[in-house]
């Protein structure tokens, strides 16, 4: 075995051990976020139930229903239950949508970690351990000490290269989709404030309802990119302890705030305006962080090719 095969040989070994236990991580992280996102959705579905059937009874004749039917306060009774059960439905659904996504998410986390080139990787570094001490027992042990810390700092790295540049792609994709939901929320708000101070009327209001509608699914797309920008942004900080987070507040559970009194005029109006607003400051930290993982994307660059070159050296040495 020559030097240069040596070096070949750990660096490719290390590369796959770190992105594996790498992927082990996530697993792990994502199956606890995948067990939260499941009680929280037999939570809401619970709710969602009890909504319902209290919609259902006062559709059902009761001497206290007659009652309320003759002072005037069914209607109002009524149109109450039916927003409580609307909101319900609402954040059920989006609950529905997170488990889904991220049982699929773990699904996909667990078949990478049970790639064909993982199942002997222990076995593999433990042999090629055994033949490179058999080799430098023969050989230039300095020249080998020094040519494995190069490799060692090297594979490092590369690995952080990739995190990096898996982080820059996902923060590019969640800064797109929160723009689509941006213009979505605009209609909005145009059709809510011609709804609220203008009276828009009937055709008015069903416009604004669509728009609203429309923008749940891509808040719920906004969400699903932050948290796999989040996800990327930790797995980069395994390698470097610097802190790049995105100050998103409690944009990850908008839909507690979003969805309740939806269906009240003045409410929806504030609240589109407020969800704007916090999608405004999340965008200006993503343009943040990514040029702060850009900026080390390239001092990346700049520290693998050194070792390259110093590589290089110990081998002609």
């Amino acid at each position: 075995m020559m030097r240069e095969e040596i070096y070949d040989r750990q660096t490719e070994l290390r590369m796959r051990m770190t992105e594996r236990d790498r992927m082990k991580k996530r697993y792990e992280a994502k199956e606890t976020e995948r067990a939260e996102a499941r009680r929280n959705h037999d939570r809401l579905k619970s709710r969602l139930t009890k909504e319902q059937q209290d919609v259902l009874r006062l559709g059902q004749f009761s001497f206290a229903n007659k009652f309320r039917q003759l002072t005037g306060k069914m209607d109002e009774i009524m149109e109450k239950e039916l927003n409580e059960a609307a909101e319900a439905e609402l954040k059920f659904n989006e609950a529905e949508k997170v488990l889904m996504d991220l049982e699929e998410e773990t699904s996909a986390l667990k078949a990478e970690l049970n790639r064909p080139e993982y199942e002997f990787l222990d076995d593999d570094w433990e042999a090629f351990l055994q033949e490179k001490e058999l080799w430098m027992r023969n050989n230039d042990e300095a020249a080998v000490k020094k040519l494995q810390q190069v490799a060692d700092e090297r594979a490092m790295l590369q690995s952080l290269r990739r995190e990096i540049e898996e982080a820059i792609h996902a923060g590019q994709d969640a800064g797109r989709v929160l723009q689509s939901a941006m213009s979505q929320l605009g209609n909005a708000e145009g059709m809510s404030m011609w709804d609220t101070f203008l009276g828009g009327g009937m055709i008015v209001t069903a416009m604004k309802y669509s728009s609203i509608n429309s923008s749940d699914d891509k808040i719920h797309r906004a969400q699903r990119a932050l948290r796999r920008f989040q996800s990327e942004l930790a797995d980069v900080e395994e390698f470097d302890q610097h802190r790049l987070t995105v100050n998103k507040g409690d944009f990850l559970n908008f839909t507690d705030f979003f969805f309740d009194n939806m269906f009240t005029d003045w409410m929806v109006h504030s609240r589109i305006t407020e969800a704007k607003g916090e999608l405004d400051r999340v965008l200006v930290d993503i343009e943040r962080v990514l040029r702060e993982l850009r900026d080390r994307l390239t001092r990346t660059d700049e520290e693998i090719a050194r070792l390259a070159a110093r590589e290089r050296e110990i081998i002609l040495s």
